[in-house]
């Protein structure tokens, strides 16, 4: 008799069909029969606007008179009250995973790079869709420079295939083609309004940082607008640590890297992505403060290494650009984070854990005004 037990809400005692489907798939034909099917949430916490939740379905099934065990993942995405996200151009569109599972796209990268193969895509009578995917249980992060130069290397082979025409870039509308403008728009929306407190700074240090920030929001358009004239490449743009996974190739000793949550995908300028993946890994800490440097460069390094090895003899200034602008403008969060913190930290000076998350953010802003100095130069601005 068929067990099925579920420790969340997601109604999965409906969909014994669907997962058999699912099965047939996974094993290359059909399962005899499900034995057990359990239900878990896969991640807690904090989940992006348009994602309801990402679930473990797992258990045992009859296949080929054998008892086989077996795992996928189902993530569910949902439509966001904010109407913004209706809209196929915009940074977070709420289908664009679920489209481009549906139209195969991500069977069809480069081979350095791979995506969880997508098993069914279904729409929900409640408006949300489910997405069934594989299960790379064996998986593990990047933490060590090594292993995210060799990302940032793969990465730099990846996006050369499209520089050199092996690789078709994509033409379908849903697909972002100005994901960072979207970003900045989106990201003044919903971060902390600074100007209670801005018209009250004292320190010098937040006096210059405000100032360097109304600067840098002056030369924004310039930045994004040289942004869009970089040659162009297919973009993750959702390069935080826990969605690469690194994975040992089964025919080799050597590690493939397999990316998860593709709903950012954009068509970007050449080094983009880099600045997503080193940025976000500075921002969550895994890059360490007192290594940022090193980090920054090496994995600039790396990135053109992989360009070279994909065939690219492009002016790697195009792609440094790139890098230093995209990760620059994530000021236009972190600086007013930033600030909303020292308000909280003038009302609450005692505050010893706040005052040291002020200083890590402080040095972020820091490398942010480099980086920023560094892509002026460059547009001579």
């Amino acid at each position: 008799m068929l067990h099925v037990e579920s420790r969340t809400s997601l109604p999965i005692e409906g969909k014994m069909t669907q997962l058999s489907r699912c099965l047939e798939h996974m094993f290359g034909e059909p399962s005899e029969g499900l034995i057990t099917v359990m239900c878990e949430d896969l991640v807690s916490g904090s989940l992006n606007f348009t994602t309801a939740g990402i679930y473990r379905v797992h258990g045992m099934a009859h296949v080929r008179d054998e008892e086989r065990s077996w795992s996928l993942v189902v993530k569910v995405s949902k439509p966001d009250s904010d109407d913004d996200k209706d809209d196929e151009q915009h940074h977070n569109y709420w289908r664009r995973e679920a489209l481009l599972l549906e139209a195969g796209l991500l069977d069809k990268l480069p081979q350095m790079i791979r995506a969880p193969k997508c098993y069914l895509v279904e729409e929900q009578p409640d408006g949300t869709i489910w997405m069934w995917m594989e299960h790379v249980a064996e998986g593990k992060y990047p933490q060590t420079q090594k292993q995210l130069d060799n990302v940032a290397y793969q990465l730099g082979r990846f996006n050369g295939d499209y520089l050199m025409g092996r690789q078709e870039l994509p033409n379908e509308p849903w697909i972002c083609r100005r994901w960072l403008k979207s970003w900045t728009v989106g990201s003044r929306k919903y971060a902390p309004n600074p100007h209670p407190y801005v018209n009250q700074l004292y320190k010098e240090n937040e006096r210059s940082m405000w100032a360097w920030f109304q600067g840098l929001e002056r030369d924004e358009e310039q930045l994004l607008a040289a942004l869009d004239r970089l040659p162009r490449v297919l973009a993750h743009q959702d390069l935080g640590q826990k969605n690469i996974l690194l994975v040992r190739d089964e025919h080799s000793a050597a590690e493939r890297i397999v990316l998860i949550d593709w709903q950012f995908m954009s068509i970007s300028g050449v080094g983009e992505d880099l600045a997503k993946l080193f940025g976000v890994h500075m921002s969550t800490g895994v890059i360490p403060m007192d290594r940022v440097g090193a980090y920054r460069e090496s994995l600039f390094d790396a990135y053109i290494d992989g360009l070279r090895a994909a065939g690219w003899e492009g002016d790697a200034a195009l792609a440094r650009y790139g890098f230093c602008a995209a990760t620059a403008l994530r000021s236009v969060w972190e600086v007013p984070r930033y600030l909303a913190w020292a308000a909280q930290l003038e009302e609450n000076p005692q505050d010893e854990q706040l005052g040291e998350r002020m200083d890590w953010l402080e040095q972020i802003i820091a490398i942010h005004m480099q980086m920023a100095a560094e892509a002026r130069i460059w547009l001579n601005i």
